[in-house]
């Protein structure tokens, strides 16, 4: 992204490229590009790309704002309150508040991509049937990818003890290692959480496309070695590692 300073305005000018900018996994196959936001100035609307693995799909939901979509990649099913709609590339969608609907891939074997647009900063997402409302500029699901839509990927789960009273330095140390991983070929996710019930235990979860990248690339790597520098001096004992292959998501 590049700032463009401007004389007649108290905001920057930007340019915006996707490429270059962090993806957030939604869950179900669902990676979304946050674009423009209130973090650049934007005062009225929203908007970002969502990349839909092949045969994704997003469950029904409503916004508490009007919304435009428009297909930039592939092809695409959308349910708008309940009749489905068949979309080609720039086909583009326009909702209004409230309005319960979905977009699914209609590709078994390619990606489809969306440009979206939020009438508000303050767009929500509300899930049909629940009472479960976020904010569409903070949303990310919970779990890491499970399938590139051509392998199912290897889930690396790591258990950290950490000696206690080190939590902050650990932290801060932990939130340095993040462009090492990112270097790592093949890694698609890193995610680190505190135990609640046991405050000096973290689980690390890093997602990959395969168990090799991991055993045979990374921990070969300069990377890996600085990881370790970073990670040591904070461990109460060492990691206890372990790998999963998805087998079933079930929602």
């Amino acid at each position: 992204m590049t700032h463009i300073s401007t004389n007649i305005s108290s905001v920057d000018a930007a340019i915006l490229r996707p490429a270059e900018l962090p993806s957030k996994y939604r869950g179900n196959g669902a990676a979304t590009v946050p674009l423009v936001g209130a973090h650049l100035g934007a005062t009225t609307f929203l908007n970002g790309i969502t990349t839909f693995e092949p045969g994704a799909v997003i469950a029904h939901h409503s916004h508490n704002c009007v919304e435009s979509v428009a297909v930039i990649e592939g092809t695409a099913w959308v349910d708008i309150d309940g009749t489905e709609h068949y979309l080609n590339t720039y086909d583009t969608t326009f909702v209004p508040a409230n309005i319960v609907h979905r977009f699914r891939n209609a590709s078994d074997t390619e990606p489809m991509k969306i440009f979206w647009t939020y009438a508000s900063i303050d767009a929500t997402r509300t899930i049909a049937g629940t009472t479960e409302r976020n904010r569409v500029d903070e949303e990310q699901a919970n779990q890491p990818p499970v399938t590139d839509g051509n392998h199912h990927l290897i889930q690396e789960i790591a258990t950290l003890t950490i000696t206690p009273g080190a939590e902050a330095e650990f932290e801060a140390a932990a939130t340095k290692a993040v462009p090492l991983f990112q270097k790592a070929q093949g890694a698609l996710s890193w995610r680190l959480d505190r135990t609640i019930e046991a405050p000096d235990e973290y689980t690390l979860t890093i997602a990959r496309k395969t168990i090799e990248i991991h055993s045979g690339g990374f921990r070969e790597s300069p990377e890996f070695q600085q990881w370790r520098k970073l990670l040591g001096p904070h461990l109460e004992e060492p990691p206890r590692v372990k790998h999963l292959e998805h087998v079933y998501l079930g929602f």
